[in-house]
């Protein structure tokens, strides 16, 4: 085979794998053009120091693979800090808006859901951070890793977006929502440059679950039936370099029971905002906060319901032989 050829078998296993192309292919017919001057330097002919030099280089898919999986983890890695980035600057303008000395400003946005939005993608970043550290520094991230991050970026990415949208909903429906643009240009600005890192980490995102997906639909098996079980590998390895033992067992076993550990939380929330009701209003504000923290409890449950699998928070449901 010639170094032309194999050019082009490269550059189509390249394009199938959704990989960048363009400096690879550079990088790599340069050296293969060396390669095949030192073989015929030593008296090989032309054509065979070229065949040599392919054969001793590596079939065109094993590399195409290679550099598809590694590209595939890079782009992970980087929409995690991006997302984390969107993550922390729309909670800062929630907390400003929610804090404002204007007590229109502290109406608008409402906050419903983007407490509620923060509350799950907080769980999806915190899934997607866990298994992005425990593979930091290597040349690539398992396939199954990769697709578990990228999945767990588009839930972050879409309950974020979609928060903002209701906040923008609200601000256009309602009269006290455009005089607090007007009056608080400063948080406004804020809320748009939020915004403007939401859609970075949304773009982000979709790159990384394409990479990932070209790897993951070129395997002949299913990536995701043990998602759970990865994701406890993940936290106990992580725990073992902190030298938390104690705790590596106790999320392990939380892992192993996700419905029980769920629904305990979600009765701990109830008792939590029901409390915190109570102190801020006293009795007289008890039926709304007990009715505020059924509330919470029951996203909880429903955002298990929704999004554990897709998060590897619970194992997919094993098909059924045909």
């Amino acid at each position: 085979m010639t170094i032309s050829d194999y050019m082009g078998d490269l550059e189509r296993e390249l394009r199938r794998r959704r990989a960048p192309r363009a400096r690879l292919l550079r990088e790599t017919e340069d050296h293969l053009h060396d390669l095949s001057a030192e073989l015929a330097a030593d008296g090989l002919g032309h054509e065979q120091a070229e065949a040599r030099a392919v054969t001793q280089f590596g079939a065109a898919a094993t590399i195409a693979a290679r550099f598809a999986e590694a590209t595939a983890s890079t782009a992970a890695h980087r929409a995690v800090t991006v997302t984390v980035a969107a993550f922390v600057a729309y909670t800062g303008v929630f907390v400003a808006f929610a804090t404002a000395a204007s007590p229109l400003l502290r109406d608008f946005p409402q906050g419903a859901g983007s407490f509620l939005g923060l509350q799950l993608a907080a769980v999806a970043l915190g899934v997607a951070c866990v298994r992005s550290l425990r593979w930091r520094g290597a040349v690539a991230a398992p396939t199954a890793e990769v697709t578990a991050i990228a999945r767990a970026l588009s839930v972050a990415g879409v309950v974020l977006l979609g928060a903002a949208a209701a906040e923008l909903a609200v601000a256009v429906s309602r009269p006290a929502g455009v005089i607090a643009w007007s009056d608080g240009r400063r948080l406004t600005l804020t809320f748009a440059a939020a915004l403007a890192v939401l859609l970075l980490s949304a773009i982000a995102a979709v790159r990384a679950a394409a990479h990932a997906h070209a790897v993951h639909s070129l395997l002949n098996r299913r990536v995701d039936s043990n998602a759970a079980a990865l994701l406890a590998d993940d936290v106990e390895t992580l725990l073992a370099r902190a030298r938390l033992p104690q705790a590596s067992r106790t999320l392990r076993g939380l892992l192993a029971h996700p419905w029980p550990a769920t629904l305990a939380l979600a009765a701990l929330a109830f008792v939590a905002v029901s409390a915190a009701g109570v102190v801020s209003s006293g009795r007289a504000g008890l039926a709304g906060a007990v009715a505020l923290a059924a509330a919470e409890a029951s996203m909880i449950v429903f955002g298990f319901v929704a999004f554990g699998r897709t998060l590897g928070l619970r194992d997919a449901a094993p098909r059924r032989a045909r």
